[in-house]
C-alpha cells in the first residue's frame, strides 16, 4: 500500500469552504500530508494553498476577513458592477496574510498540485497547474462564477469560469492521474444529492453567448452526481474517504454572518479530528 499515489481533493462552495479550513488546520496541526498530488475547485483551490503553504494561525481569519460586502455584494448588480470581486479579495488578503508561494513552492517540491476550471468555449475541465508566476490568476480562474463575477477571466487566450461547473469534485482526474488513494474534503454531508437550482436557469439563459457553457450549467446536478457515482462505487483498485459535515452546514456560499463561519469552522476542526483518529493511519 505504501507505494500507492495519494491524493487529496477539496471541493469549492463558495463559504462553505470555512469548513474546509478548518480540517485542514488539523491535518497541519498534526503533520498529516502522505499526498502525492492535490486537486482543488473554487474555495478548494484557497484552502488547498494555504495548506500547503502550511499557514494555521489565522485560517478562520483568512474566511471573515472575506466575509464582507466590499468583496460580495449583490446589490452591485444594479450598479453595473461585479457581484463577487475575487480579484480585488485576493489581492487584499494577500497582503493582509501574505500569501507566500515560495514556501508553497518548497513545501510542494516535485509533487503536482491542479485547479479544476471549465474552459468557457468547450465546457470542459482544464487542470491548471502550479506555477507561482499566474498561481493568483488560476485560483481566480476556478472561482470564477458565470453572472456573478462581471470581469473575464483569460489565461493563455482562453477564457475560464468556475471549475465547479465541468468537474465539481475532480475524482475521476485523480484517479486518472494515477492516485488509487484519495480524500475528499467536502463541503455537504455524504447524503446530498445535488439538484438544479434558479441560478442555473437564470446563468445558462445569461451565458447563452457560449452554448456549450450554457448547457453544462443546465446539466450541473447531473454532473455533480456523477462524481457521487465514482466516489460511492469507485474502481476495485482504489479507495476513497471522504471527510463531510455530519449535517447540513449553517453557512451558506454567501453568508457573512461570522458567528455562524466560526461554528462550522469548528464542525471542520472536529471532523478533521475524527479523521485523524479513526482513519489516517489508512494512508500513512
Amino acid at each position: 500500500m505504501s507505494n500507492l499515489k495519494t491524493a487529496l481533493i477539496i471541493e469549492g462552495g463558495g463559504n462553505r469552504g470555512v469548513f474546509s479550513f478548518g480540517v485542514i488546520d488539523q491535518f497541519i496541526s498534526n503533520k498529516f500530508d502522505p499526498f502525492d498530488l492535490y486537486l482543488g475547485v473554487s474555495n478548494g483551490a484557497v484552502a488547498l494553498t494555504w495548506y500547503l503553504i502550511r499557514e494555521t494561525s489565522n485560517n478562520l481569519e483568512k474566511m471573515l476577513f472575506g466575509a464582507n460586502k466590499k468583496y460580495v455584494n449583490y446589490m452591485n448588480i444594479f450598479k453595473g458592477k461585479t457581484i463577487v470581486d475575487f480579484d480585488l479579495l485576493y489581492k487584499e488578503g494577500a497582503v493582509e496574510f501574505d500569501l507566500n508561494l515560495n514556501q508553497l513552492s518548497k513545501n510542494l517540491g516535485d509533487k503536482k498540485i491542479f485547479l479544476a476550471a471549465t474552459e468557457a468555449l468547450t465546457a470542459t475541465a482544464n487542470y491548471l497547474e502550479f506555477n507561482k508566476i499566474d498561481w493568483f490568476d488560476k485560483m481566480i480562474a476556478t472561482g470564477t462564477l458565470p453572472v456573478l463575477v462581471k470581469a473575464p477571466t483569460i489565461l493563455n487566450g482562453k477564457r475560464y469560469f468556475d471549475g465547479g461547473i465541468a468537474d465539481p469534485i475532480p475524482v475521476k482526474k485523480a484517479y486518472e492521474l494515477g492516485a488509487k488513494r484519495i480524500i475528499i474534503i467536502r463541503t455537504y454531508e455524504q447524503s446530498f444529492i445535488r439538484k438544479n437550482k434558479l441560478e442555473n436557469y437564470l446563468g445558462a439563459a445569461l451565458m447563452y453567448k457560449y452554448p456549450n457553457l450554457s448547457r453544462a450549467l443546465l446539466n450541473h446536478s447531473k454532473t455533480y452526481n456523477d462524481c457521487l457515482k465514482f466516489i460511492a462505487n469507485p474502481p476495485s483498485d482504489c479507495e476513497i474517504v471522504q471527510i463531510c459535515p455530519p449535517n447540513r452546514l449553517r453557512v451558506k456560499r454567501d453568508t457573512m454572518d461570522k458567528s455562524l463561519l466560526s461554528s462550522d469552522y469548528q464542525v471542520g476542526i472536529d471532523s478533521g479530528k475524527k479523521f485523524l483518529n479513526e482513519k489516517s493511519t489508512l494512508f500513512v
